[in-house]
């Protein structure tokens, strides 16, 4: 009679001379798949940046000069920080207007209109916008968001002169390195955000007022300033009356707006409508005046614009414009409206499309203004498809555009015709087209990229699952010696040169199309992975055949084990962004483990209302807020109750011989220990750092500075705590239980509030776990007879105390993996204030230091992770599974996460958006690493644990 592993049962007859060989090739294998998961995860984390964070900016296309002279020699670009548009135009509480100025602006003198900015909503890819004509670079997450990292053509470069006054944030970027320009900024100590801000737009107002003044004493500057200007201030009717009787010919332009808007709490970044509606005034020469319209609805209700808000949207009543035409724009038409206003080229990076609604020209015009804004789009297009062209063996163009040159003489000719009409139309059909275009190279590569990468991961999977199946499974021993001797023959005669010359010809190709070096590595990983599965073609061939020759029944829990775990992965995936998740599985496990106890063992054991209670109070956890309020009496009450709990484990590890489904995880020899008091110890030190919360926290309310004999205190508590469970006896319970109360004081002196609470709950629901575990084990035990038993004890184990792995036991992994993640998300996460709190190292040190500050806080964040891996590894000795076939079970449960979050990083939206996709990414591709060093590390702790035998032939008990 044969015992289920995997898929297969165990030979028998194997050999035992082959048992040492065996395990040197899988020792020789895990060490081989370590090296090769690091190198392989640490390559395709970097792909994400060939992907979705390329810069979309090019160079070397020409200036596409208007064919039209300039409505205005002069423009003012006024652009006011954080200022939303409905706070603009509504009235305050009393009912009076913010900007009665602008206000009679918009009633008798020009346009206006709400400018839709896309997220990112921050100051620098804003200013970018308005005056370069494009939106945030999504390379500039290689520069930590704080530069463009690609330099740019911007309006300011095509003026004659440009005078600038403002941020020393905004400014230098496009004044920094610009000759024709005259700037200046404010310091950077002037940005208090304790004090009120409007001095710095007198800042501003007061330097380009004294430049005025300056120019009636130097001729040089009075001739620079009677050039085509272009000026950014912030207070709009003061510099408008100067420099309208300054120079008193009617020929200067005004625009007036602002980088972003900002929501009711004073942050900003994201796409909510508050921070993305900003407002647009625009007056003066070569700008329309206001037209009343007696009709709310637009022909183009359909479109949206960047911020995906509807073109059309009604204008709210407490506004009082309904009665004026409002042109609403995209933040980046700004500067091509710029641009006409000025005669100049449009900035050769803009995608902004002229917002006609604002400019006074003649309809002749008009049409050339915006077929020189087709025009420069145009060109982009081109330059990208000729680099792409120049690069590609197979290049496939952009088929819409593939006439472009006819179109344009076709536009040329309606304007010879003076069909001004179809010609706008054809024109601004084209500039569209364009925009796709551009589109369109951006994205060229990804199809290529994604399919290599996701191949690769799957690859790597198979990889790891055939792994799995030779060494921790009995299935390698149902291949006969024959068939593993036709399978060495094929491995090193077919397949491993043909991989070779395939990536010799891959790499020949990749060099000809001048690819990154990173595509070299991308292609190299996947097909050597690949290359390793078809080796196993034998072994494969073999596997399908046992799946084939097993009974239905199998086939569907083979099935249905795969579509559990999908289902699991899936609900860890989305629970990144929705804690809640964790709050229903918790409620739901709870019951339906209890219940399945329940009419497994008496009620009477108490493990089943345990489980039950245990996880239905570790789901409150995340319903909380992840900014964790602070709350030194919960972190006190919490000692007292880690206190508790180490006592009654204590207890229960002592009197656990008449429980027969407890018996197993607690003392393996019922002798003297080794340190009598140093549970006592433990205890005292868990009471001891919760008085030191209590004395800290007073005296830093009482902003007295941290006594040193109580820093000195606090440091000894916490690194003497976490020595003390090597000391412990080493019977599972025993040991878990010193681990717990070896790093709870050192949790409790970082705690501020209910995380404190969270680490009890967390131990609570692992020893959960493990008793859950351990009446399952008993009970099987009990259904064994002693034949079959012996029968297993001789034939289904890799080496001592370490059995083959079965199907079920992919439950171990994905609680495993479940609770892996709690500890994450059950008080904040990485990303989350919570994590990051500065106040939870109050208690070590108060002096500011960066390094140290970090340290305490990522130990912190360990914790729980140590109290699951402990537990883990103490599960795998338990169940006696080998505990690197859970790992890579548990590396190849994350890669199937891996994949998900691939597809879900972002390059567009607020920076937090963006870095929070990058950052999950990043965290389930770094697991592979991650917890390999937790397993290393814990395994310190938990390497001399041993399992008290409880099967029912070694001890009789009630």
């Amino acid at each position: 009679m044969g015992v289920d592993g995997i898929l297969g049962n165990r030979d028998s007859k194997q050999s035992k001379a082959d048992i040492p060989r065996r395990r040197k090739w899988v020792k020789r294998r895990e060490i081989w798949l370590v090296i090769l998961g690091v190198i392989l995860h640490a390559v395709y984390m970097l792909s994400i940046f060939d992907i979705y964070f390329k810069s979309p900016i090019v160079h070397g296309m020409d200036l596409v000069s208007p064919r039209f002279s300039a409505p205005a020699k002069r423009l003012v670009l006024l652009v006011a920080d954080g200022l939303r548009a409905d706070k603009f135009f509504e009235p305050d509480s009393e009912g009076n207007f913010r900007a009665p100025f602008l206000r009679s602006v918009i009633k008798n003198q020009g346009r206006w209109g709400v400018s839709h900015a896309r997220p990112p909503t921050e100051s620098r890819p804003g200013h970018v916008a308005i005056i370069a004509g494009f939106y945030e670079d999504p390379s500039a997450v290689t520069k930590g968001w704080k530069a463009n990292p690609v330099e740019f053509d911007s309006v300011f470069n095509r003026s004659r002169h440009t005078f600038s006054f403002g941020s020393p944030d905004i400014v230098p970027i496009f004044c920094g390195a610009l000759p024709h320009s005259t700037w200046d900024t404010y310091p950077h100590e002037f940005e208090d955000f304790a004090t009120d801000a409007s001095f710095l737009d007198e800042w501003s107002f007061d330097q380009f007022q004294s430049l005025l003044n300056r120019s009636n004493e130097d001729p040089k500057l009075k001739r620079l300033l009677e050039q085509d200007t272009l000026v950014v201030d912030h207070i709009a009717e003061r510099v408008y009356n100067l420099l309208e009787n300054y120079y008193k010919d009617n020929r200067t332009s005004y625009i007036f707006t602002a980088d972003h808007g900002m929501s009711d709490k004073g942050s900003h970044g994201d796409g909510h409508p508050s921070n993305t509606d900003t407002p647009l005034v625009a007056w003066g020469a070569g700008v329309k005046h206001p037209k009343p319209i007696s009709r709310r609805d637009h022909s183009d209700h359909g479109l949206r614009f960047v911020d995906e808000h509807l073109h059309g949207t009604p204008t709210p009543k407490e506004w009082g414009l309904n009665g004026i035409e409002r042109v609403d724009v995209n933040q980046a038409d700004i500067a091509p409206l710029m641009s006409t206003l000025l005669g100049l080229p449009c900035p050769v990076n803009s995608v902004g499309n002229l917002p006609l609604g604002y400019v006074d020209m003649k309809e002749e015009e008009e049409v050339e203004a915006v077929l020189a804004n087709t025009k420069q789009i145009l060109n982009q297009f081109l330059c990208k498809s000729q680099i792409k062209r120049s690069h590609s063996l197979y290049f496939k163009p952009y088929k819409p555009l593939s006439h472009y040159s006819s179109m344009l003489k076709q536009i040329e000719g309606l304007l010879s015709a003076r069909d001004y009409k179809a010609a706008m139309q054809l024109s601004e059909n084209l500039r569209s087209l364009a925009l796709g275009g551009l589109h369109y190279f951006q994205t060229y590569d990804w199809l290529m990229l994604m399919t290599i990468i996701t191949l690769g991961y799957i690859g790597w999977m198979v990889f790891l699952v055939l792994h799995v199946l030779q060494a921790y499974t009995s299935l390698l021993g149902d291949i006969s010696r024959k068939e593993e001797a036709v399978r060495q023959k094929y491995n090193t005669g077919k397949v491993q040169p043909w991989g070779c010359l395939f990536m010799g010809v891959v790499s020949v190709l990749l060099f000809l199309e001048s690819s990154p070096p990173l595509y070299h590595a991308y292609f190299a990983m996947t097909v050597f992975l690949w290359t390793q599965i078809l080796n196993e073609y034998q072994f494969i061939k073999a596997l399908w055949r046992h799946i084939s020759g097993r009974k239905f029944n199998y086939v569907i829990k083979l099935l249905a084990t795969g579509v559990v775990s999908v289902f699991i992965l899936e609900l860890l995936v989305h629970s990144f962004t929705e804690r809640i998740l964790y709050t229903w599985c918790f409620l739901i496990v709870g019951a339906i483990a209890s219940i399945y106890l329940y009419n497994l063992i008496p009620w009477r054991s108490g493990i089943p209302v345990f489980v039950c209670l245990t996880c239905w109070v570790l789901s409150l956890f995340t319903l909380m807020p992840a900014e964790i309020p602070d709350n030194n009496k919960l972190v006190i009450a919490s000692g007292a109750m880690i206190t508790i709990v180490g006592l009654a484990a204590k207890w229960l590890d002592l009197h656990a011989d008449g429980n027969k489904y407890w018996l197993g995880i607690c003392k393996h020899e019922m002798r003297q220990p080794r340190f009598p008091m140093l549970f006592h110890l433990q205890a005292l030190l868990v009471g001891l750092s919760s008085v030191m919360v209590f004395l800290s926290t007073s005296h830093r309310t009482e902003k007295q500075q941290l006594h040193a004999v109580h820093q000195l205190m606090n440091w000894s508590i916490a690194g003497f705590s976490i020595v003390l469970p090597l000391f412990s006896d080493n019977g599972l319970l025993s040991r878990l239980n010193s681990i717990f109360l070896g790093f709870a004081p050192t949790f409790l002196l970082l705690s501020i509030g209910y995380e404190a609470v969270f680490y009890g709950a967390l131990g609570l629901v692992l020893m959960a776990w493990i008793l859950f575990e351990h009446s399952l084990l008993y009970l099987s035990k009990v259904k064994k007879s002693s034949a079959s038993r012996k029968y297993l004890e001789e034939h289904v184990f890799l080496e001592n105390d370490v059995r083959y792995l079965q199907l079920s036991d992919v439950r171990i992994p994905l609680t495993f993996m479940v609770l892996f993640n709690v500890a994450f998300f059950g008080t904040g996460n990485f990303a989350s204030i919570a994590s990051f709190e500065i106040s939870s190292v109050y208690r070590f040190i108060t002096v500011f230091s960066p390094f140290l500050m970090a340290a305490l806080l990522i130990f912190k964040l360990f914790i729980p992770f140590m109290l699951v891996i402990c537990a883990f590894s103490a599960m795998t000795k338990l169940l006696q599974v080998p505990r690197l076939g859970c790992y890579f079970l548990v590396i190849l449960f994350s890669d199937v996460t891996t994949i998900h979050f691939f597809f879900l990083v972002q390059n567009t939206g607020s920076w937090m958006e963006i870095g929070n996709s990058i950052s999950h990414f990043g965290i389930v591709s770094a697991q592979v690493v991650f917890v390999l060093l937790l397993f290393a590390l814990t395994n310190i702790f938990t390497k001399d644990i041993q399992i008290r035998s409880a099967s029912p032939a070694s001890r009789k008990v009630m």
